[in-house]
């Protein structure tokens, strides 16, 4: 039997003690990444919509999600976030360059994923709930004491946020740990 080549994925290194990021591990980078992401979004017309550190099978993943400013005209082409990921892929690689000649640890291996929200976007920021009033969403809410996936309509354009049910309105607060996401009407 021939043994079957090995096939490597590109990843990139994040830093865990670069100069230039602050010196935190891979978790803690988010605010840093963030910072970095706005500096190159505004002048292709887009918007930083979240940065996500997380882990997916084991590896480490860097989630950039991006939108158009005007997004109710056309959504983000695929050209626009293969250079957004190239631009931001490359300031990473600056700031793993300045701390390569001199640290032990490079810091662990993680893959850069830069997209759009997609139709069954997430709502990450409180401006999200209130631009997608009206629209069809599923949210995570404590009802009857346990934390339930709750499906409706979005009353959030003014006032207090709300979702509509089937059975009624339930009000809830924004929050950054709140769970919430579009279902497409298609």
């Amino acid at each position: 039997m021939t043994p079957k080549p090995k096939t490597t994925k590109a990843k990139k290194t994040s830093p865990k003690k670069a100069p230039a990021l602050g010196g935190e591990s891979f978790f803690e980078l988010g605010p840093k990444v963030k910072t970095l992401a706005l500096s190159l979004v505004g002048p292709l017309g887009l918007e930083l919509v979240n940065v996500e550190m997380t882990t997916d099978n084991g590896r480490r993943v860097l989630r950039v999600f991006v939108e158009r400013v005007d997004s109710a005209n056309q959504g983000v082409t695929l050209d626009e976030l293969t250079s957004l990921s190239r631009r931001l892929s490359a300031l990473l690689d600056e700031a793993d360059e300045a701390i390569a000649a001199g640290a032990k640890d490079a810091g662990p291996a993680y893959t850069l994923e830069v997209s759009s929200p997609g139709l069954n976007r997430r709502l990450f920021r409180e401006e999200d709930f209130r631009r997608f009033s009206g629209r069809l969403a599923k949210i995570k809410l404590p009802v009857d004491g346990k934390l339930r996936t709750v499906k409706g309509r979005l009353a959030t354009k003014e006032g207090p946020f709300k979702l509509i049910t089937e059975s009624g309105e339930i009000p809830f607060e924004y929050g950054p740990d709140l769970l919430a996401a579009l279902i497409p009407e298609i």
